[in-house]
């Protein structure tokens, strides 16, 4: 039951960072405004799709996940403190200016997929329970 569970949180949570990423490609109005207001624009707009794409993808393979996992971190992590930094509010909508003056909530989605893919990772895979002290479930490989 667990594995399964374990399964469906890093199916969820690479398919939020895939579809994320097809947003960016795609350049839609509203995410052009809310990637311009949290700083990033052309070029840099693409880089990141890429590498959340990159992250979802290794996330998904299994052989991969280890490395997915710290990518996926990395790029949750950068996620939530782009949220939390302080950027001007230079023009948008309410939702812009909501956020503009209400950056936790930002930081809510990107908290809640990073929680949910560890935990994944810790359902589907007991080997990786060493590293919360339960001493029993010891990795028998330098694998996840």
């Amino acid at each position: 039951m667990s594995r399964k569970l374990g399964n469906a949180l890093i199916y969820i949570c690479a398919s939020a960072l895939i579809i994320s990423s097809g947003l960016k490609f795609l350049h839609p109005g509203k995410v052009v405004a809310y990637m311009g207001f949290l700083g990033y624009q052309n070029g840099t707009f693409f880089l990141v799709a890429a590498l959340e794409i990159l992250a979802a993808v290794l996330f998904l393979l299994p052989s991969t996940r280890a490395g997915g996992l710290l990518l996926v971190s990395a790029y949750f992590g950068g996620a939530i403190s782009a949220h939390l930094a302080q950027h001007p509010f230079v023009a948008g909508g309410p939702f812009l200016q909501f956020n503009a003056t209400h950056p936790i909530l930002g930081t809510i989605p990107a908290s809640v997929f990073l929680m949910a893919a560890w935990l994944g990772v810790w359902l589907r895979h007991p080997e990786a329970r060493w590293s919360g002290g339960m001493k029993e479930t010891a990795p028998t490989s330098g694998r996840l």
